[in-house]
């Protein structure tokens, strides 16, 4: 299996929409009460949720933000590049991948709140990782950006902006 289609195929991957594709692998059985959580949060969530997540080439993660933090685990294929926006503003550039000649790490930790995308450092290959979100991911707490409202808020971070929305 080296090809990105026999990936999506044999994982049952679908498609995600921020760009690429995924599968929920695992939703903790552990539920967290909305007394506890952080704030922002409505209703329980599961302690932690984890799914399966694929790049093709050309494809992006486009830019996004969730109310947990985020763990991506490299597994497969291309390194990728993760582009991330705090919650202060600052742009951060982080590599997911095995090469560790190149500064790239195994995991990358998205905190909450963080703004972030992501791309493949091979154009022409695929990148198969995993994510883990805590506390555990619900769609209501994903948040994707149009173009113009993010240019509006972060308009030093133009260059970003403009490939990953």
């Amino acid at each position: 299996m080296n090809t990105a289609e026999s990936w999506i195929h044999h994982l049952n991957l679908i498609p995600h929409p921020e760009g690429g594709f995924y599968r929920e692998i695992f939703k903790s059985s552990i539920e967290v009460g909305n007394n506890v959580l952080p704030r922002g949060f409505n209703g329980s969530r599961r302690l932690c949720t984890s799914i399966y997540y694929l790049l093709r080439a050309g494809e992006r993660s486009r830019l996004h933000r969730l109310k947990s933090d985020e763990l991506w685990y490299h597994h497969f294929g291309s390194s990728l590049r993760i582009v991330m926006i705090d919650p202060e503003g600052q742009k951060h550039v982080r590599f997911l991948g095995p090469r560790i000649e190149k500064a790239e790490q195994f995991q990358i930790l998205i905190p909450a709140g963080t703004i972030f995308g992501a791309e493949l450092s091979d154009p022409g290959s695929f990148s198969l990782f995993s994510c883990m979100v805590s506390p555990g991911f619900e769609f209501e707490d994903f948040e994707l950006f149009e173009k113009e409202d993010l240019l509006q808020a972060y308009p030093k971070h133009s260059e970003i902006i403009e490939k990953f929305s």
